[in-house]
């Protein structure tokens, strides 16, 4: 089974300034190829790089980049990986393409990242991966995807919170409710671990419920 290893831990913030919408991004390594699950925003660049550093890896190490969704602090850094295929839903594809003026998370420059890149199409149960499948999660927005590795989710903001798995009602203001919902409930229904989009990893419990797995470092503001 591949392994699965968050690169940048994700963060549910805001400040009366806006949301500096820090972003998981996990690594998932078989024994010949590395897939990286979403990319952060250019404010992370070098904490991305000095992550894969730490794991004696450059951006040309990663052979397949997944695209969760188009939302900017998702997205930014995918220019960092040219050498690997990105993988991205066609109706993801076609929302990058035009933004609706209500989805500030989509930006109409957005696209730009991605067309020099090596763009694949793919929906659900495609494998990325021996043992890695998409998930089709939309409703965040029109093509919002996540990974399975086992039982193992990658939900991105499918579900980005644990507050968001337990309400089984998915936050902030989707592109469709109705299928914003079923994703986290088909997320709720199908793992035993999930790496969210804004929080540390959460894990299915003897009782039936989600909790936290392991710590994570609390982060350290700076006001000059």
């Amino acid at each position: 089974m591949p392994s699965v290893t968050p690169l940048l831990n994700g963060y549910s913030l805001t400040s009366d300034q806006g949301n500096p919408a820090f972003c998981s991004v996990v690594l998932v390594e078989s024994a010949d190829e590395r897939v990286l699950f979403d990319f952060g925003h250019v404010g992370r660049r070098r904490k991305l790089l000095t992550a894969l550093s730490d794991r004696g890896l450059e951006s040309a190490d990663v052979t397949k980049v997944v695209v969760s969704h188009g939302h900017w602090d998702h997205l930014q850094n995918a220019d960092l990986f040219d050498k690997a295929q990105v993988l991205i839903h066609p109706d993801e594809l076609r929302n990058l393409a035009n933004p609706p003026s209500t989805d500030l998370g989509t930006p109409r420059w957005a696209k730009a990242v991605l067309d020099d890149l090596d763009l694949h199409e793919v929906g659900e149960g495609d494998e990325v991966i021996p043992g890695v499948h998409v998930l089709e999660l939309p409703g965040h927005t029109p093509g919002s995807i996540g990974l399975a590795v086992g039982t193992t989710v990658l939900a991105a903001d499918a579900v980005p919170t644990l507050a968001v798995l337990r309400s089984r009602r998915a936050s902030g203001r989707p592109y469709d409710r109705e299928r914003a919902d079923a994703s986290v409930e088909r997320v709720a229904a199908m793992a035993q671990v999930v790496y969210p989009g804004h929080d540390r990893p959460f894990v299915l419990g003897a009782d039936g419920s989600f909790d936290y797995t392991g710590s994570v470092a609390a982060l350290e503001f700076r006001v000059p």
